[in-house]
């Protein structure tokens, strides 16, 4: 089992940025179903937007994005435990605070699910820089193959 991290970013008509940021993050061609959990099972965890592109058909994984008029950044991070990876996911309107939120997402449910964290390996982020009269767009996503 592998999971895929990638990221994107674009600028334009609300719709023109999301289009954008899934394509220049290699998602547009599939579909990608939501986790049921923010939690996926102990694998190996790739950022590789290359093989995204090779990839068709439908897999579960959590995209997030951020589009708005304004700088926008979206954050995963991964939390690793003996068993699982717990993963947080933050939007804000710059890339500290937006990964702050996802780290604290973390180290949250590791808490309430009384789980001993071995680190925070993984973080992607994507900030997408304010344009005058446009839409920014950040997508971050993970998505899995079993």
């Amino acid at each position: 089992m592998k999971a895929y991290l990638t990221y994107g970013v674009g600028h334009g008509s609300k719709v023109i940025a999301m289009q954008n940021a899934q394509a220049d993050a290699n998602i547009s061609k599939i579909k990608i179903n939501k986790l049921p959990k923010l939690e996926i099972p102990k694998c190996e965890v790739i950022e590789d937007k290359t093989e995204l592109a090779r990839l068709k058909g439908e897999f579960p994984g959590i995209v997030l994005q951020n589009c708005q008029k304004g700088e926008v950044a979206a954050s995963l991070v991964l939390g690793v435990t003996e068993s699982k990876i717990i993963i947080g996911h933050g939007k804000a309107g710059g890339l500290v605070k937006a990964e702050r939120i996802a780290e604290f997402e973390v180290r949250q449910a590791i808490r309430e699910q009384k789980l001993e964290l071995d680190g925070i390996d993984y973080h992607i982020a994507a900030d997408a820089p304010s344009m005058k009269n446009q839409f920014s767009c950040a997508i971050v996503a993970l998505v899995f193959v079993e």
